[in-house]
């Protein structure tokens, strides 16, 4: 694009003056303030003026401008006030003008300049990336009120200065920020600014083109290069400096566009590119790295990363003067770079040439990552970058990269470089980057035999030793190796023309002192590398397995939206390479972000919940294995529950290594600019769900020996702890829990108790009672010993099994004065709070607690829930089996009342967890089915659209992915495993015309087909036991190799 004639590829707006018209607002908020300061200091009779807003507030961070004109009138006014301060403080003043100003905008809404928005149309309409650069903290609410928020791919304002200690305008750091986040360099990008700090600061951060839009300012005033009263009135070329969309000499735009295996991504946007990262990350169970460019660095817009499962480090970092410990998954060396030079010109790098034409296509079906650029340098020159990655699913421990360059209008020398690089840190996510981040120390690097390098490092706590050795493979010799402090690369050059190209490939091995059965990771490395066929070989051998596995694991959905078939594989397939078989022989839990990111610290929750009921039913020996970390850090769990003066067992909210709590002790808020308390370790129901996948496991496989050796004794260790937890009430003969928080996370406390928790969780005390209900049955089942066998070892008394009962039988459960199940003790009691007025104030509310804590109130207060809470229960049980289990607890539950309850909470939540919509769409599914489908769209799609606003580029929601996937296997099925039977009710939305999965129960292969006509049962060959399959109510004993059909059952 150009812009008055220069070449220019991304455009930074300021918002007040440029895109919205609040100056006069803001001007009158700040008059009415520094009127009532200069009345207190004596000064009533020099009012505040027009020239006094132009020359110290115009432009500038609130904090700034009340110490640029209190110093301006001889006012000395402190930071913040300390006891009495006659003419208040820095703050008050800015909160005080804040708050007028707020009220002010929230009362009479925020106009938009319409020349600026329809420049924003066309550059968006175009792929232009844009951005505001806004020093107000409120932006963000103004942008939501006034519309324009989808016009942007980058906001850095107050907030993000104040995080990152940026310099307000007049100085170039907020600007220099966006461009950073873009992608683009200054001198490739314009600034917009009405106001001559921001001027100066655009001037200062050297950007291609400075645009003065002019309300009151001469030219003179704003020195920009080109000043209008109107964006339209600039000469504005979109030509062709933009990535076309399709190009006949691209390979990949050739292929089928509307195939539901492939993910395509045409054109690059920067504002997206994290995102595309995680969503385009490959991996094997083993490691997975991010579809980062191999050009690119850590640069704000691009991130390579690397992750091992399980592979911790422990880090201490100071913040306000406080020292906090934080575990984290490590980023391992970036084995991807790769660049290349025409004739000993400049190194390619992800902003120094032209996108003349850029293609990314993510191939689920063979896991492969491929990509097609055309390249302009400096000089005009034009070459073809294609390239295909992938993580290979055959061997473990080895990954390849091939590269193609083909000139397009030159002849001449290309010089390809490829890098191991350890100077790498944790810095994905944004709020991590102020802490100490730098997890890898002793880095080594050198060359051995047969073309091969290797960079050897540790982790700096852990001492986990790490090894990657790396090969380059090209029809040219290596004519230089070199060694930095941190790393290791190699060149080939070749002559190139326009018929003929030059080809290298990179093929990796990554090994780790936690791996089995090897001397050392850097020999096992090396050895393995040597072993290693050509790039052709392994990516055929990677093919065959990945197809072996969708043989496994895949669903035939027939519906008429691709899309949503598309999302389902997407999900399926990084469910795949998070959990494989080769995670089984792994000491490794299930992290909430996948092996795709760092959000999270790369930790283990609750998200088991969602992912193993998947599992079970398709790789049995996984969910073992994953079921078996938790029993590896039973003794860690049992020591938390000491601490908090318990017995039993009480599993972490956040666990890594070696099951210790890890959930921070605060929480930054990025909106309020503020640390807020993290009470989020009270969550003690994650010993519930551990419960839970101990019990379905043994119902789906019923694997004794498991139950035996590590179930039982969990399930046991569980019940202790919630015995020892629970409150007996004399006067109700009724027992308490109190002092814990549920799934819904807004409450981790009472108003007047913030952070102590809440009593009596519906969902807690049901599970709870569930729970301990499982551990008698596991009793019975075991079978009672002699005094020498499991129950002995456990010290389980004849006395302890009855206060496992009586605790059971008698925990309390609170309903809402309307009959409903109620959320906690008193949740009736909470005030209600206007959810659409703060849809249309802020758009997305998802976390509500963070826009409630900047506005200094709480979601304490009110009866409003981040995700499903009580309605968990309806996830998680049947209708019959919830009715049940409250009449085993003494109370009568009407069934009928479920829609209601459904209603209820459903209006009052936000949605703040992808796993919200994936708990929602299953309990609509019996009574509204398509509100449910509507539902699990979105849950299907939350990556891909990145409905967490941002969060996606940190990492993919990895519970969230299998529990949609798990509503189409089990919940539209109506699968369940209950008396020895596996039972089948299936009813499908009409938008799902049919659906075809193959399970594994009991030792045999079961092929299910669902469709509005029938439903049909086939059980591969086998010698297996004999299974019972219920469907609609039909009771059935199958053999292997045999076939069933019912008719469809029609709801009414």
């Amino acid at each position: 694009m150009r812009i008055q004639g220069r070449r220019i590829d991304a455009v930074l707006f300021d918002l007040d003056g440029v895109v919205t018209d609040t100056a006069v607002i803001h001007e009158q908020a700040w008059k009415t303030a520094f009127d009532a300061l200069l009345e207190a200091a004596g000064q009533g009779d020099r009012p505040f003026t027009h020239e006094d807003y132009r020359v110290y507030i115009d432009g500038r961070e609130r904090l700034d401008a009340v110490r640029g004109f209190a110093h301006a009138r001889g006012l000395t006014l402190p930071e913040t006030s300390h006891g009495d301060t006659a003419l208040g403080s820095v703050r008050q003043w800015a909160d005080r003008k804040n708050e007028d100003y707020l009220r002010t905008l929230t009362s009479e809404g925020v106009r938009t300049i319409p020349g600026t928005l329809d420049v924003l149309h066309q550059l968006r309409l175009a792929g232009i990336p844009t951005a505001v650069v806004s020093a107000s903290r409120n932006a963000g609410e103004v942008m939501a009120l006034a519309g324009v928020g989808g016009l942007f791919d980058v906001r850095v304002d107050g907030t993000d200065a104040l995080r990152r200690s940026l310099a307000g305008k007049p100085a170039p750091d907020m600007f220099l920020e966006a461009a950073r986040r873009l992608g683009i360099a200054p001198k490739f990008s314009a600034v917009v600014e009405d106001a001559v700090a921001g001027i100066q600061g655009a001037r200062a951060g050297k950007f291609g083109l400075v645009i003065g839009l002019q309300r009151a300012s001469a030219e003179a005033e704003l020195d920009a290069d080109v000043v209008v009263g109107d964006l339209t009135e600039l000469d504005i070329d979109i030509g062709p400096d933009s990535p076309a969309e399709y190009n006949g000499a691209c390979e990949l735009c050739s292929t089928d566009a509307e195939s539901t295996w492939v993910l395509h991504y045409r054109g690059a946007v920067a504002a997206d590119e994290g995102i595309r990262e995680s969503l385009c990350t490959l991996g094997n169970g083993y490691f997975a790295t991010r579809g980062a460019l191999p050009e690119a660095s850590a640069d704000g817009v691009h991130y390579p990363g690397t992750y091992l499962a399980g592979c911790y480090n422990r880090l201490t970092s100071t913040i306000s003067g406080i020292d906090y410990e934080d575990e984290s998954i490590a980023n391992w060396p970036n084995w991807l770079g790769t660049t290349f030079n025409i004739d000993c010109g400049e190194w390619l790098t992800t902003d120094n040439h032209l996108l003349r034409h850029h293609h990314v296509a993510l191939d689920m079906g063979e896991a492969v990552l491929r990509r097609e650029s055309l390249l302009e340098d400096s000089q005009g020159r034009r070459t073809w970058l294609r390239q295909i990655r992938f993580v290979s699913m055959a061997s473990p421990h080895v990954a390849a990269l091939d590269t193609r360059l083909e000139p397009e209008n030159y002849t001449g020398t290309i010089t390809v470089r490829a890098t191991l690089d350890g100077d790498v840190t944790n810095g994905n996510v944004a709020e991590f980057r102020a802490l100490n981040n730098s997890h890898l120390t002793e880095c080594e690097t050198g060359s051995a035999a047969k073309n091969q390098v290797w960079l050897r490092a540790h982790t700096r706590q852990s001492r986990i030793a790490l090894a990657l050795a790396a090969r380059m493979d090209s029809a040219t010799p290596v004519r230089n190796t070199t060694s930095t402090p941190t790393g290791i690369f190699r060149e080939t050059s070749a002559e190139v023309t326009q018929d003929v190209g030059v080809q290298v490939s990179t093929i990796v091995a990554l090994y780790c002192s936690r791996d089995r059965a090897i001397a050392d990771p850097l020999s096992a490395a090396l050895s393995r590398l040597t072993e290693a066929r050509s790039f052709l070989v392994l990516l055929d051998e990677h093919r065959r397995q990945w197809k072996r596995l969708w043989h496994r694991y895949d669903l035939e959905v027939e519906c008429s939206d691709n899309e949503i078939v598309r999302a389902v594989r997407l999900q399926l397939f990084h469910v795949v390479q998070c959990l494989s078989p080769h995670t089984v022989d792994l000491d490794v839990g299930i992290p909430a972000r996948g092996l795709h990111g760092e959000a999270y610290r790369g930790h283990i929750f609750w998200d088991e919940l969602f992912v193993l009921p998947l599992l079970n039913l398709r790789i049995p020996e996984l969910s073992r294995s994953l079921l078996i970390y938790r029993y590896r850090r039973l003794s860690a769990a049992k020591r938390r529950a000491r601490e908090i003066g318990c017995s039993g067992a009480l599993f972490p909210w956040q666990s890594g290594s070696d099951g210790r709590e890890e959930t921070p002790q605060v929480l930054f808020n990025p909106r309020s600019g503020r640390w807020m308390p993290d009470h989020s370790s009270r969550q003690f129901h994650v010993g519930l769900s551990v419960a839970y996948n101990v019990w379905h496991y043994w119902e789906v496989t019923a694997d004794f020996g498991f139950l035996a050796s590590y179930g039982a004794e969990m399930l046991v260790e569980n019940a202790r702890f919630w015995v020892s937890l629970a409150v007996w009430d004399a006067a109700d003969d009724r027992f308490d829990i109190r002092g814990v928080m549920g799934p819904d996370e807004f409450h981790d406390g009472y108003p007047s108790h913030p952070g102590a928790g809440i009593d009596n969780s519906t969902y807690v005390n049901v599970m709870a009672s569930w729970s301990i209900r499982r551990a008698l049955d596991a009793y019975t089942i075991v079978g009672r010993d002699d005094g020498v066998g499991l129950w002995a070892g456990l010290d389980v008394s004849s006395s302890e099994l009855g206060a496992w009962h009586n605790l059971a039988c008698k925990l309390r459960v609170e309903f809402l004065d309307n009959g409903l199940l109620a959320q906690f003790h008193g949740y009736g009691e909470l005030r209600e709070l206007d959810l659409d007025d703060y849809r249309q104030r802020y758009g997305n509310i998802g976390r509500l607690d963070l826009i409630l804590e900047a506005e200094n109130d709480s979601c304490a207060h009110y009866k409003v829930s981040k995700q499903a809470d009580v309605l968990m229960l309806l996830y998680l049980f049947t209708a019959e089996e919830l009715t049940e289990l409250l009449a085993g607890m003494g109370y009568d539950f009407e069934p009928s009342t479920i829609p209601a309850t459904v209603d209820y909470y459903l209006a009052r939540t936000t949605h703040g967890s992808t796993l919200s919509r994936v708990a929602h769409s299953w309990v609509l599914a019996r009574g509204n089915r398509r509100d449910s489908w509507d539902m699990l769209r979105e849950s299907c799609t939350a990556d891909l659209a990145d409905s967490q606003q941002g969060t996606t580029r940190e990492g993919i929601h990895l519970g969230a992915m299998a529990g949609s996937v798990d509503i189409l296997q089990r919940c539209y099925t109506g699968i369940e495993v209950r008396g020895d039977t596996l039972r089948l009710h299936p009813q499908l939305p009409t938008e799902l015309r049919s659906l075809e999965l193959d399970l594994r129960y009991r030792d045999h292969w079961v092929h299910i087909r669902c469709n509005g006509a029938a439903t049909t049962v086939t059980t591969s060959p086998s010698s297996a036991p004999a299974i019972r399959i219920d469907i609609d109510g039909q009771e059935f004993v199958m053999n292997g190799g045999e076939s069933v059909s019912a008719a469809a059952y029609l709801a009414s």
